[in-house]
């Protein structure tokens, strides 16, 4: 069935391609860079009927189909004066926009372009002549986007969790990245929120930065350290290379990194058996990691249609090291039971990982081809060692090894071209992953396992995507079909085993009247355990507490709606969440002892999700502040041995960014993020928290040189978090050592970057992994 639909669609497109003349073209902006996302239109020159439309890919190209022998080609955009060209059919050659002067307000300022913009997948924003451009690197950036939270040196998507990060259609897999970029080097940034067929359907949210397009020829290189104090001292440092002539580019990224941090914990645990137990922990762990990261690879365009290019990434770990202390206070039924003192020590041997992408990006007539091929290949091994020493009971030294080998192969390939006024893609995706893991533990204390996990992953998907007369329109349909095998000890486990097989539809409508914008959306997706999530191996971490995954855990499936609303610098955003089989934290007793605690996770039937953000971003001259107003409300029913666990209250994010142009090369930024208590499953925030983030940029040498000078969480805002079990309840405190002082130096030498167009394939398998 799958491959008559197949037949059928080619089969029209075909016939569409014999009976259709085709006019393109490309569109630039003022500087002749390409002009993504602008209007292209086709109207019958008799009586200026609409025909068929079409928006500029990330290149700005367009091709239109018309039975007419000429047309009028009418090209807009928000902000720049509309083109009418009178054509036939072939290629128009490069058509420039120029901004249109007279359109004034707070949406378009001076001839810019709108500063937001609502797709069909989410919210694209430009960079390039904001403010924006000026905050330092892209991590700053992407701090300033509606709906992204940023949380020390991490990134996550309002309601959405951790989003994947795409440079320039290349996939970051190093976050460390991202301030090496800086912020004067990016185009647009595009927040997806809802993502398409042609990505895999566990994704829930995808961040696409494009950078600017650099001209010349010849070497160049950008370097930068950094420098952080806090608890205790970091450094990185590195560079990246680009050696360029005429289509060919061979570029490379050597960087160092010296991290020390620490983290602070109070822990209460409460269990209710025939023992009432109460244990009082305080932890404190310091981690240090050496790591050298490199990459070599190279592209060549041989034209505008065709080019390839290769690759290679790894990291050598020098160090990976971890050492804690706990003291801790137990009692009995409110009696003194035992007073115990851990020192724990855990050192990661790493194997260097290679990941190699290559890819091909080309055109056939008016077919595009893109077509991605990765490789994944890395060894580990952790050593774990741990003196717990007992006032009253008998002390122990407990040691344990844990190995793993991951291997990832995976392809991806993207074939569109224009049909009916729109874009038609249709596309395949494979993933071959192999994981083994092995615990042991020689004092048999806790079980030794070695597990095997095997998963194929085949999926085949559709999209359609065209302009309406008030906006835009795309649909999607995704197959995927997984087969997944497990291994203990070296014997398949067929209740472990699983097959899958799922479609996941996609729909997203955007529609213009005036200033307002409206994006409606509906999707399916689906959430698989990540592998350390479903392997069987038990982690001591003391005497009453130990850590496991579960193999049991099935995948859950959820169907979300959501509607965005923008107004001139206002955006309200909407989404509910249904979903089926959802993975929760539990916890139980070991069987055979009550006093254990065996921490993991399970399937809980099902939980409803209602997400509300309220993003304020106006321009007031040289100052932009931005508000962001998020509440989260979560339904669900946890079942434990003391009845169903459900959230009572919502949570709130508030977010207050003040971005400052006090000079032209003087930059301040002053930005604020409050938590609120509330519920999330069965997790309780007990107390808010404020993370508050300062920094002035200054630049010098025409933008060469720049000097940032930052810190980070000032008011050492700490996270109080209640777990409640059931019968077992664990309250914590957690200090993770974040303040700190940021100095960053940046020097860069010619602006000529890769013209890298690979966008890998087998993404969500390398996060699981």
């Amino acid at each position: 069935m799958k491959q008559i639909s197949l037949i059928v669609v080619f089969c029209i497109c075909s016939i569409g391609q014999l009976i259709a003349q085709n006019i393109s073209g490309q569109v630039i902006d003022e500087a002749g860079n390409p002009f993504a996302f602008a209007n292209v239109v086709l109207l019958n020159p008799a009586d200026s009927a609409y025909i068929n439309g079409i928006t500029t890919d990330n290149a700005g190209n367009f091709m239109l189909s018309t039975e007419l022998s000429s047309a009028i080609v009418k090209i807009s955009y928000l902000g720049y004066e509309t083109r009418y060209i009178n054509a036939t059919a072939g290629n128009l050659g490069t058509i420039q926009l120029k901004p249109d002067a007279t359109i004034l307000g707070e949406v378009v300022v001076n001839g810019e372009r709108p500063f937001y913009k609502l797709t069909t997948e989410g919210i694209k924003t430009d960079v390039e002549g904001t403010l924006l451009s000026n905050v330092g690197d892209a991590n700053d950036v992407l701090g300033n986007l509606p709906g992204v939270l940023k949380k020390g040196t991490s990134l996550e998507v309002f309601g959405k969790g951790a989003p994947l990060i795409y440079i320039n259609g290349r996939q970051l897999r190093n976050m460390e990245e991202l301030e090496h970029i800086k912020s004067d080097e990016i185009k647009s940034v595009e927040l997806i929120t809802n993502p398409g067929a042609k990505y895999k359907a566990d994704i829930g949210a995808v961040i696409l930065i494009k950078t600017k397009r650099q001209q010349g020829e010849g070497f160049s290189f950008d370097a930068s350290a950094t420098f952080n104090k806090g608890h205790r001292s970091s450094l990185s440092s590195g560079a990246n290379w680009n050696y360029r002539h005429r289509g060919f580019d061979v570029f490379g990224t050597l960087w160092y990194s010296d991290n020390s941090w620490m983290q602070k914990d109070i822990m209460t645990l409460d269990v209710k058996a025939d023992t009432i137990w109460h244990l009082e922990q305080n932890i404190y762990n310091r981690n240090r990691g050496r790591h050298i990261y490199n990459s070599l690879g190279f592209n060549y365009v041989f034209n505008d249609n065709h080019s390839i290019g290769l690759k290679y990434e790894t990291q050598w770990m020098i160090t990976q090291h971890a050492r804690g202390k706990m003291s801790a206070d137990v009692v009995a039924n409110g009696e003194f039971y035992d007073h115990l003192d851990n020192t724990a020590i855990q050192e990661g041997k790493f194997n260097m990982p290679h990941t190699i992408n290559t890819y091909y990006n080309g055109r056939a007539g008016s077919t595009s081809i893109d077509l991605n091929l990765d490789y994944i290949f890395f060894k580990d091994r952790t050593i774990h060692y741990n003196d717990e020493i007992s006032q009253e009971r008998d002390s122990r030294v407990v040691t344990a090894q844990a190995r793993g080998r991951n291997q990832l192969l995976a392809g991806k390939l993207v074939l569109s071209w224009p049909l009916w006024g729109g874009n038609l893609s249709i596309g395949s995706e494979m993933t071959n992953t192999h994981r083994d893991d092995e615990y042991i533990n020689p004092q048999n204390i806790v079980p030794s396992s070695s597990t095997e996990q095997r998963e194929s992953n085949y999926a085949f998907f559709v999209e359609y995507a065209r302009p309406l007369p008030f906006g835009q329109i795309r649909v999607g349909l995704r197959n995927e079909n997984v087969n997944s095998e497990y291994f203990n000890t070296g014997e398949k486990i067929a209740q472990l085993s699983r097959t899958y097989h799922h479609f996941f539809p996609n729909v997203g409508l955007v529609a213009k009247a005036g200033n307002v914008q409206l994006m409606l959306n509906f999707g399916a997706k689906i959430q698989r355990p990540y592998y350390d999530q479903l392997n069987g191996n038990v982690n001591y971490n003391n005497r009453f507490t130990w850590e496991s995954g579960n193999p049991l855990l099935k995948p859950s499936i959820k169907h979300q709606v959501g509607l965005t609303a923008m107004y001139k610098w206002a955006t309200w955003i909407i989404n509910y969440e249904r979903g089926r089989d959802v993975v929760s934290r539990v916890a139980n007793e070991v069987p055979g002892s009550e006093s254990i605690t065996l921490m993991t996770r399970a399937n809980v039937d099902h939980e409803d999700l209602l997400i509300m953000m309220l993003n304020l971003a106006p321009k007031l001259g040289i100052y932009e502040p931005q508000v962001n107003l998020g509440m989260t409300k979560d339904w669900i029913k946890i079942p434990s041995l003391a009845g169903f666990i459900s959230p009572k209250r919502p949570y709130f994010t508030i977010g207050f960014n003040n971005n400052i142009r006090i000079q032209p090369t003087l930059f301040a930024t002053a930005n604020f993020n409050i938590q609120t208590k509330g519920d999330f499953q069965n997790a309780h925030l007990t107390k808010a928290t404020v993370q508050a983030y300062l920094s002035l940029t200054k630049t010098f040498l025409n933008n060469r040189l720049s000097i940032k000078v930052a810190g980070h969480n000032i008011f050492n805002a700490k996270e109080y978090l209640d777990m409640n079990f059931g019968l077992r309840s664990m309250h914590t405190i957690a200090n993770y050592g974040t303040r700190k002082l940021q100095v960053t130096l940046r020097y860069k030498f010619n602006a000529t970057q890769s013209k890298y167009k690979g966008t890998g394939a087998g993404n969500d398998e390398k996060s699981r992994l």
